[in-house]
C-alpha cells in the first residue's frame, strides 16, 4: 500500500499504571517491515484523567458495567473527541486499536463510531483479548463489522498475516474468531516506546513479552484457551531485549509480560544469572535491573537455593498465583503444589529477602466453611511472612471466565447459591489478612 500511515494505540479502560506492551510490539513488527506507523498507549491518559475525576465511580461503570449516565456526557464526549484528535494529528491512513479486557469495548465502539463519521475514508481494525471471541453470546467484533464501525478485526498473533495486509491489502486470516497462535517469535523481541510519553506512568517498567501461554492447566484461568502451546524466548534473547531497551531509553526496570515467568525453569535460572551477574557489574546501584513477573510456585527444592539468590541479585518481585489455601483444592484445580511447598517457598523468599505478592482467590467455589476457617487461621499462623517477604496479598472473587474448564464444568445453580457465602467468606478474610499485618493490595 502506497503512503500508507499506521496509528496503533491502546483503547481505554485498562487500569495499569506501567505501559502497556502491544502498540510498541507492533510498531517494531511493522517498522521492520519498511511500515510507516506509530504506537500509542493513550489508555494511560484516559486512566489518570477518571481515577481524580469527582465522578469517577460514574466514569468507570461506563467501561465495567457499559452503563451509560447523562451526568457525565460533556465529560465522556471530551475524552472521545480529545483521544480521536491524539490519533489524527499523524494523519494515518489505518488505525489499529488494541483492547486488552473486555472493558475496552464499550470505549471502542463509541471512539470508532466518531472516527467513521468524521473520517469515513480511514481504515480501522480492532484486535487483542478484549474482543472476548471466546464467548459464546455476543461476538462483539462481528458486530462492530456490520455496523460499519471497523474494516476488520483480527485474533491471535500479529503474524505474517498481519503484516502483508499492511503491505499488499491481503485480507486473509482477518475477521475470523479462531485464534491463530504463530510459531514465529521474531515480532516478539526488541519493542519499540519511540512514541510513549513516560513522564504519564506511575510505575515505569517497560514491559517484555518473554513467553505466551502457560505449562499449567488451571481449570479457572483462559490462557491455554487463547494460546494452546506454551512458547517461550530463550534467557539471552530476553536479556539482550532488555540491555538494548535500557540503553535506547536509560530505564533499567522490566515487567516479564507474560502469564508465566518461569514456565522454562532452564532458561529462567539462565536469565537470572545473567541479571545478577549484570547487577554485579554495574557501577551505579541506579543502574542495576529490576524485574517483576509472574512466578510459578513449585515443590518443595524444585528451586533452589542458588536461583533464590540469583533472585534476589536481580531485583525480582513475584506475583505468586496460590489461589486456595487448601492444598486440596488447589490442586483440583490445576496447581501442583501443597502448602508444605507453599511454607518453603515462603522461608526461602524470607530468607534471602525476595519480596512478593500473593494472589488468592478468596473463597473458591469448591471450598467448604471448613476451608474457610483453615484460611483464617493459616493467616494466623503465617503472619510472620507479613512484609518479609509477602509485600502484598490480592484477594479476588471467582469468576467465571468463557472458554475454561470451570465454564464447562461448574455446577451453576450451586455457583449462584453460594455466592453470598462466599462473599462474607471473603469480607473476613480481608479483615484476618490485615489484622494479621499483612497489606491487601486488591480486594474485588
Amino acid at each position: 500500500m502506497k503512503d500508507m500511515k499506521v496509528v496503533i494505540t491502546t483503547v481505554p479502560l485498562v487500569e495499569d499504571d506501567s505501559p502497556l506492551a502491544t502498540p510498541a510490539y507492533i510498531k517494531s513488527l511493522l517498522m521492520a517491515n519498511n511500515i510507516d506507523c506509530v504506537g500509542l498507549d493513550l489508555n494511560i491518559e484516559v486512566q489518570n484523567f477518571i481515577k481524580h475525576h469527582p465522578m469517577y465511580k460514574k466514569l468507570k461503570n461506563f467501561f465495567v458495567t457499559k452503563t451509560y449516565d447523562g451526568s457525565i456526557a460533556s465529560v465522556m464526549t471530551s475524552l472521545l473527541y480529545n483521544y480521536m484528535q491524539k490519533i489524527m494529528v499523524y494523519h494515518p491512513t489505518h488505525i489499529l486499536l488494541s483492547l486488552f479486557t473486555w472493558h475496552s469495548q464499550q470505549f471502542t465502539k463509541w471512539l470508532a463510531a466518531l472516527l467513521k463519521q468524521h473520517y469515513p475514508d480511514i481504515k480501522i481494525l480492532i484486535g487483542g483479548p478484549g474482543l472476548e471471541t471466546l464467548s459464546s453470546g455476543n461476538n462483539f467484533p462481528e458486530n462492530m463489522k456490520k455496523l460499519g464501525y471497523v474494516d476488520h478485526y483480527f485474533v491471535g498473533d500479529a503474524n505474517d498475516t498481519f503484516v502483508n495486509y499492511f503491505l499488499t491489502g491481503e485480507t486473509k486470516g482477518f475477521d475470523n474468531v479462531v485464534l491463530k497462535q504463530s510459531a514465529n517469535r521474531t515480532h516478539w523481541i526488541t519493542p519499540n516506546f519511540d512514541d510513549y510519553n513516560f513522564i504519564n506512568y506511575n510505575l515505569l517498567s517497560l514491559p517484555v513479552v518473554d513467553s505466551r501461554g502457560c505449562v499449567q492447566k488451571c481449570e479457572f484461568c483462559d490462557v491455554v484457551a487463547f494460546w494452546t502451546k506454551f512458547q517461550n524466548l530463550t534467557a539471552d534473547e530476553i536479556f539482550d531485549t532488555m540491555l538494548a531497551l535500557s540503553k535506547k531509553y536509560n530505564i533499567f526496570r522490566f515487567q516479564l509480560a507474560s502469564s508465566i515467568c518461569n514456565g522454562n525453569l532452564k532458561e529462567f535460572r539462565n536469565l537470572m544469572k545473567l541479571i545478577a551477574d549484570y547487577n554485579n557489574s554495574v557501577e551505579y546501584v541506579d543502574q542495576e535491573f529490576h524485574w517483576h513477573g509472574s512466578f510459578i510456585i513449585r515443590k518443595r527444592d524444585r528451586h533452589s537455593e542458588e536461583l533464590w539468590k540469583n533472585i534476589k541479585r536481580s531485583n525480582g518481585f513475584l506475583y505468586c498465583g496460590v489461589e486456595s489455601i487448601s492444598s486440596e483444592v488447589r490442586i483440583k484445580l490445576g496447581k501442583n503444589f501443597n502448602n508444605d511447598d507453599l511454607t518453603a517457598h515462603l522461608e526461602l523468599g524470607q530468607k534471602y529477602n525476595v519480596p512478593m505478592q500473593l494472589l488468592i482467590i478468596a473463597s473458591y467455589y469448591t471450598e467448604t466453611p471448613e476451608d474457610h476457617a483453615y484460611a483464617l487461621q493459616w493467616f494466623e499462623d503465617h503472619r510472620h511472612y507479613a512484609n518479609n517477604p509477602v509485600q502484598q496479598v490480592q484477594l479476588t472473587q471467582i469468576t467465571i471466565l468463557e472458554g475454561t474448564r470451570l465454564q464447562e464444568n461448574v455446577d451453576m445453580e450451586r455457583f449462584i447459591r453460594e455466592q453470598s457465602m462466599r462473599e462474607e467468606h471473603a469480607i473476613r478474610l480481608k479483615r484476618k489478612v490485615e489484622e494479621c499485618g499483612f497489606t491487601v493490595r486488591a480486594f474485588y
